[in-house]
């Protein structure tokens, strides 16, 4: 279900895609029906799970960013990285990239830049990410005071 999430920029209704595809599969394969209104968090206990399937694909993106930081200067996925295509862009606000959605994660939990050398810290925040510590974005979309959780 993650396979090349590393590279995946996220929207909120392919967020919502993947909470309810989660859901699905998890009712499929403890046999609870829609009826029984079990929650997420019941069905994640049920499997042993903490993490969510976005929570992984952000930290799987945190996760691939870092491995790019780490190569040469030279090397094609860096140069990659920091390529900016001249012109004109369209009106309106920019599209969000996939470099600014994985910068605002790390930041969230204190990785910056500079910390990609550091492999052990680097794991430290991606384990953040996927277990919902600080994220920067709620994993369901939950606002204070509102029953989604």
């Amino acid at each position: 279900m993650l396979y090349g999430s590393e590279t995946w920029c996220l929207r909120e209704n392919e967020k919502a895609i993947l909470r309810r595809t989660e859901r699905a599969m998890a009712r499929a394969m403890c046999g609870a029906k829609l009826m029984e209104k079990k929650t997420t968090k019941d069905l994640m206990e049920m499997f042993g799970l903490k993490e969510t399937v976005v929570q992984m694909a952000k930290a799987n993106g945190v996760r691939c960013y870092g491995h790019v930081l780490r190569r040469d200067d030279g090397h094609v996925l860096r140069k990659a990285l920091e390529f900016e295509v001249r012109g004109k862009r369209k009106r309106g606000r920019p599209k969000k990239t996939w470099i600014t959605q994985v910068e605002k994660e790390s930041k969230s939990v204190g990785l910056e830049k500079k910390v990609a050398i550091n492999r052990e810290r680097r794991r430290m925040g991606v384990r953040e990410i996927a277990a919902g510590v600080n994220p920067a974005t709620p994993v369901y979309g939950a606002k204070p005071g509102s029953k989604l959780h």
